[in-house]
């Protein structure tokens, strides 16, 4: 989910493109449990492009080409990673994820939208610390 205003244009075919602009992610590890203890966020500039009807972009994190596509880069979902992928991220606040766990989306974000931005963006210092534009494609 783009947590700032992300420039809207189409190409010289038509197709959508939105970005380059700051992304929040939210990836679980797949080698943990699913649950509010494996919930993060990690933010990334990114750029989308219209692929048939869904909007993809990719981004490199620890090494790796990872595939978004739509609303926090898995289509409203957790995007499963690796372990090194999820040490980069910031673990999201239990009330956050209750928040996005009964916000009503479906394929793309619920009610929880705003409050997830909000904590993004008062995050980004943290993601920064970590090295955010170290790996962005």
């Amino acid at each position: 989910m783009f947590i700032e205003n992300a420039h809207r244009s189409y190409d010289d075919d038509g197709a959508q493109e939105s970005g380059p602009a700051r992304f929040l992610i939210i990836v679980q590890s797949k080698d943990r449990d699913l649950g509010p203890d494996n919930f993060r966020g990690i933010v990334r500039t990114v750029k989308l492009h219209q692929c048939g009807h869904f909007m993809m972009g990719n981004v490199t994190l620890a090494g790796q080409t990872i595939t978004l596509s739509g609303t926090y880069g898995n289509d409203g979902l957790p995007k499963t990673v690796d372990e090194e992928v999820y040490a980069k991220g910031v673990d999201i606040p239990r009330h956050l994820y209750d928040a996005w766990n009964t916000g009503g989306g479906w394929n793309s974000a619920g009610s929880e939208a705003q409050a997830l931005r909000h904590w993004a963006l008062n995050t980004c210092k943290i993601f920064k610390r970590f090295g955010e534009e170290d790996d962005t494609e």
